[in-house]
């Protein structure tokens, strides 16, 4: 799998979830901080408004002892006793002197500021000038120190106010005890106040944070739901990736996926794993005789077969067409093969009254190594290079199948630049006549001059042609390099022998085919008739009307057409009764053998007869002995082309060695 193609994947299924979980937990710890700190927030704001009533009241007590002497002791103590009674928050009043002696008291109880655990002013008027004793720190709800106000958390533990015990609402929360010292005169006016936390402070208090814990937790549980949403997309994302849309099961992502963790978990070579490549041949014929919908019908059914061949520890695929990826466990090869042979007897129960056929390729996974999508590759080259000479073949991969590919995508790496700097190179090779043996034609045979390989033969490369439709671009480009030649013998004053030049049977699928030859052949001005245009018998088997009206106007136009090849393969008379041509080539291989002086010349002579009544011209090619030559020269062939006369040469060559 591609790099990039494997990091989106990952990408998905992770990243993209946990910075939003991470996320949830991030603002939970904020909102429960938020929580706790409104909590607090609202406790210190309530008591220090309290406090404040109570600086007030306080104030007010000593408002009382400004005119306080021997003349209105009397007077004045009875007024506060009388105050005492209304301010239910005021427990006692104490007088005295500059010098801390007392003068007098409600209680009897006089404080020591040296006793004072923490003091401080509260009112932000510099002019008031007081202070706050609070005593024994553990018994009060809250402390106080330079007009900062905190909740004290002992109080709370030593009255049982704890996570097992919550209070009773509806007694007094907290009450603390202050002695509020305010300088009067030379004296010190000190009063006791009683800050206490009521009922329905506590209630707004909490209905406050209580709203605000609502808040959160909406927000929370939107948040949670968008995560898990998102997740399970996620998941559903996932899942359709790694599924083949026509059948349902796992595609070519997931056989990786699966067949990696198999492997991984076979480090120690307790299996012998393989893959495979598995695939129905000539499936577009299928789908074009019963249409695309089948055919995706019949993958379905072979899936479903298939899936049930394999075992808990191997992987299956759908691919693409007709084709699926397997990785088999097995003992040895008779047993792999036997695997594959059941799995394609149970394909054809699918359609039983249709014979199928398949071609496996398979490639024996080393141990210790996890790369699945490069065996997989294997396999599928092996079986590409298989072919379809057997009913049901199967190929194992070798390095040679691989270095083979390496060297196919080589050609096609550089064939349009070797077209376009000329590398492709016409050779030819001299058809000699049988009566005056001499120059009769020649025909075009390419080679390939690479820049790096050098000489290429054509067995190398123009297969790769043919497959990959590179072919047309090289036959066109033969066909203007003879007529540019043709051209300048002409101009030259040569004589001018027929050439013949490969027209391959992909051409033939388009209609326009003759007009497209003589549109190259007459930017030369060159006469038709040298030219001839060579076909394989194989074309006939293809488009058969559209080669009939083809070579019909090619004849028309004053072309030569040859049948190339004429007894190789599986020739039919019935392609010489319906083309109309005029030379036929008979394939070297009647030349050869052990039975090529008696069965084979018999043949030759027959054909060479037949040809005769038809008014076709005989070419015998491949000849490479005196004793061929007369034995065509007896039987009245018109034209000779072999390594007997003479190799395929560069053009400047044969310029030379045949002056015309």
């Amino acid at each position: 799998m591609g790099n990039s193609k494997e990091k989106r994947i990952k990408k998905l299924k992770r990243n993209r979830i946990w910075p939003y979980i991470l996320g949830l937990f991030l603002l939970l710890f904020i909102f429960v901080g938020v929580l706790f700190a409104a909590l607090g927030s609202s406790a210190v704001g309530i008591i220090q408004s309290n406090l404040i009533d109570s600086c007030a009241q306080s104030e007010r007590i000593a408002e009382v002892f400004k005119d306080y002497n021997s003349e209105t002791k009397e007077k004045t103590e009875q007024k506060i006793l009388s105050n005492i009674d209304i301010l239910e928050e005021i427990e006692a009043v104490s007088v005295r002197d500059k010098d801390k002696n007392p003068i007098w008291s409600t209680s009897g109880e006089y404080p020591s500021t040296d006793e004072s655990i923490g003091t401080g002013f509260l009112l932000d008027d510099e002019d008031k000038n007081y202070s706050i004793i609070l005593y024994d720190k553990e018994t009060q709800p809250f402390s106080f120190d330079d007009d900062e106000i905190t909740i004290n958390p002992d109080y709370f533990k030593n009255n049982n106010y704890s996570n097992n015990k919550t209070p009773d609402i509806t007694d007094t929360f907290a009450n603390a005890k202050l002695w509020f010292v305010i300088p009067v005169n030379d004296m010190e006016v000190m009063i006791l106040n009683n800050i206490t936390l009521y009922y329905q402070d506590f209630i707004m208090m909490i209905t406050s944070v209580l709203l605000c814990a609502v808040m959160i937790a909406i927000f929370v549980i939107y948040y949670l739901i968008s995560v898990i949403s998102m997740i399970l997309g996620v998941r559903r994302t996932t899942k359709v990736i790694y599924t083949d849309m026509i059948t349902g099961g796992d595609n070519q992502l997931s056989f990786i996926r699966n067949g990696t963790k198999l492997l991984k978990k076979n480090r120690y070579g307790q299996q012998n794993y393989a893959a495979l490549h598995l695939e129905m041949r000539k499936y577009s014929s299928f789908c074009t005789c019963f249409g695309v919908n089948k055919g995706q019908e019949l993958i379905e059914d072979f899936y479903k077969v298939l899936r049930k061949e394999i075992h808990k520890k191997e992987a299956l695929s759908h691919q693409e067409n007709a084709a699926f990826s397997l990785l088999l466990t097995y003992t040895d090869k008779n047993e792999l093969e036997a695997r594959v042979a059941k799995m394609r007897n149970s394909l054809n129960k699918v359609l039983p009254e249709m014979k199928m056929y398949f071609n496996t390729g398979i490639y024996e996974v080393p141990a210790n190594e996890i790369d699945v999508e490069q065996f997989y590759n294997n396999a599928m080259i092996a079986c590409e290079m298989s072919g379809d000479e057997s009913e049901n073949s199967i190929a194992y991969f070798d390095v040679e199948m691989n270095k083979q590919k390496l060297w196919e995508r080589k050609v096609e790496n550089d064939m349009d630049r070797a077209l376009t700097n000329k590398e492709f190179q016409v050779y030819l090779q001299p058809k000699i006549s049988t009566s005056e043996e001499k120059l009769g034609g020649a025909e075009a045979l390419v080679r390939w001059i690479h820049p790096t390989e050098g000489f290429i033969p054509p067995n190398r490369f123009i297969p790769i042609f043919e497959k990959n439709g590179f072919i047309l671009k090289l036959d066109d480009y033969m066909l203007e390099e003879i007529a540019r030649v043709q051209s300048e013998w002409l101009a030259a004053g040569r004589t001018l022998v027929p050439i013949s030049v490969n027209v391959s049977r992909a051409h033939f699928t388009r209609e326009d085919l003759a007009e497209h030859i003589c549109a190259i052949v007459d930017k030369y001005n060159v006469p038709h008739s040298v030219i001839e245009l060579e076909l394989t018998e194989s074309a006939f088997f293809d488009d058969k009307n559209v080669l009939l009206n083809t070579v019909q106007k090619l004849r028309r136009a004053g072309f030569k057409v040859s049948m190339d090849d004429f007894g190789a393969g599986y020739s039919s008379l019935n392609s010489l009764k319906e083309l109309q041509i005029d030379v036929l080539k008979i394939d070297a291989d009647f030349f050869r053998g052990a039975d090529a002086e008696e069965r084979g010349l018999l043949i030759v002579s027959e054909v060479i007869d037949l040809a005769k009544k038809l008014n076709m011209k005989i070419v015998a090619e491949g000849i490479e002995s005196r004793e061929q030559v007369e034995f065509l020269t007896e039987q009245e062939c018109d034209l000779i082309q072999g390594y007997f006369y003479a190799k395929p040469m560069p053009v400047p060559e044969f310029a030379q060695k045949y002056e015309m």
